[in-house]
């Protein structure tokens, strides 16, 4: 009897057990609130560089490295890698196989890339962009009337717009250099699919929450310049809700300097009566290349960018030589073109947009106008800025509040050597 009731007594345990699990499992699976955790590395930084053979090699770091790295060292090879934004840890890139489309790219718990998903399209692109958790939005050169939307959690695709409606100058097919967000619409800077850009400065717009065309604007071209895109990211709109999309100017001394356009808040024209050339205003001498880069808003709320400050002897000679920039041949200009490729005329600059200064940023070295590198990132209240010189090439890491600049570290291996900051969307 004993032994009766000792068995029935385990039994009934055994059942107590079985239905406090299973209640448990029907609790966890219930709760809405209860998440996944991200099994991927989502802080942190990634190094992109060149090698010989023309990949990029992509190195991981937890912490920012100091002194000098070998960013060849640990390095994981790519046929392509390169970041146009990254969101939650998520790197979008164009396709690391080298084919056209995109690729995310995610770096999972054993500090490996890793290609999560991939975008293939049908011809090729300039650029892919994520607004939110819900939207990102990419052109494919076989569709260029179209800008595709697509999940970036799952990297599927979502729906379309259709942008046949925007102004394009000639018959010519239509490039997205660039996608800007500002509330729930969506700016697109045009150029020819070869990147060559038009004589006027033309952008494009849709919301991206009823997926329409809303229409376009342009700074007009005086009929000599070519107006191209600058580099891509967000960080084109300030405080007050106005949007600052820079184009690149003239670069053969012919007529436009490169110039912010402002786009005010609550409108979707650009504003003829604000002009603004950084280059000018920092050397109104400075005809030749009127020129800048890289210009962004800080977390800060100051803005930055590369702005050219002279013109190298040996290009006033040329132009000189030729009667004037109107008549150098096609021999000058590619002579005049490899002298920018090296001179390090150009520095790194703090812009006001609303007092219109450019003020040069004391201690970081003077770079090229036209190569290089100059991703720059933001992490723990300092901004790190790259100087790539015939010297070396580091970063700096400048303080915008007390204006403090000091070398954080130096970078061998690779050429264009660029880092981001993983935990930070751009």
């Amino acid at each position: 009897m004993k032994i009766k009731i000792n068995t029935i007594l385990i039994l009934g345990g055994l059942c107590m057990l079985l239905m406090f699990f299973s209640a448990c499992s029907d609790d966890d699976s219930a709760d809405p609130d209860d998440e996944v955790p991200n099994p991927n590395i989502t802080t942190g930084f990634i190094s992109v560089g060149n090698t010989s053979s023309g990949n990029q090699v992509v190195r991981y770091f937890e912490e920012l490295p100091t002194g000098t790295v070998d960013l060849s060292e640990n390095a994981t090879d790519f046929i392509r890698f390169r970041p146009e934004a990254i969101f939650n840890g998520a790197i979008y890139s164009h396709r690391i196989d080298g084919t056209d489309g995109f690729s995310k790219i995610v770096v999972d718990a054993d500090q490996q890339f890793v290609e999560e998903g991939a975008i293939p399209i049908s011809s090729g692109t300039f650029a892919i962009a994520v607004k939110d958790e819900s939207t990102g939005v990419f052109q494919d050169f076989g569709t260029p009337d179209v800008i595709t939307m697509f999940d970036p959690a799952t990297f599927q695709l979502t729906t379309s717009i259709d942008m046949s409606a925007g102004s394009v100058p000639g018959d010519v097919t239509p490039a997205y250099q660039r996608f800007i967000f500002r509330g729930d619409d969506v700016f697109s800077v045009i150029s020819q699919t070869d990147g060559s850009g038009f004589n006027d400065f033309i952008v494009h717009q849709a919301n991206l929450s009823n997926n329409t065309f809303v229409g376009d604007t342009r700074r007009l071209g005086n009929g000599l310049a070519t107006i191209s895109r600058d580099d891509g990211g967000q960080g084109l709109t300030d405080a007050g809700g106005n949007l600052y999309i820079p184009d690149a100017g003239d670069i053969w001394g012919r007529g436009n300097a490169a110039r912010l356009n402002k786009i005010l808040a609550g409108s979707n024209e650009i504003d003829a009566t604000y002009i603004f050339e950084p280059a000018l205003t920092l050397n109104p001498q400075n005809t030749f290349l009127p020129y800048f880069r890289a210009f962004k808003f800080l977390e800060s709320g100051k803005a930055i960018a590369v702005v050219n400050r002279e013109v190298p002897q040996e290009v006033e000679t040329i132009t000189a030589d030729a009667g004037g920039s109107e008549n150098l041949t096609t021999t000058d200009q590619l002579a005049i073109f490899n002298i920018w490729l090296q001179a390090e005329t150009a520095v790194w600059c703090e812009i006001d947009v609303e007092t219109l200064t450019v003020t040069p940023i004391a201690g970081i070295p003077a770079i090229r106008p036209l190569t290089g590198t100059v991703i720059n990132f933001e992490f723990n209240e300092d901004v790190y800025i790259p100087a790539e010189t015939s010297a070396e090439s580091a970063y700096y890491k400048w303080n915008p509040t007390t204006g403090d600049v000091t070398k954080a570290f130096t970078m061998t291996g690779v050429t264009v050597p660029t880092f981001y900051n993983l935990g930070s969307n751009n």
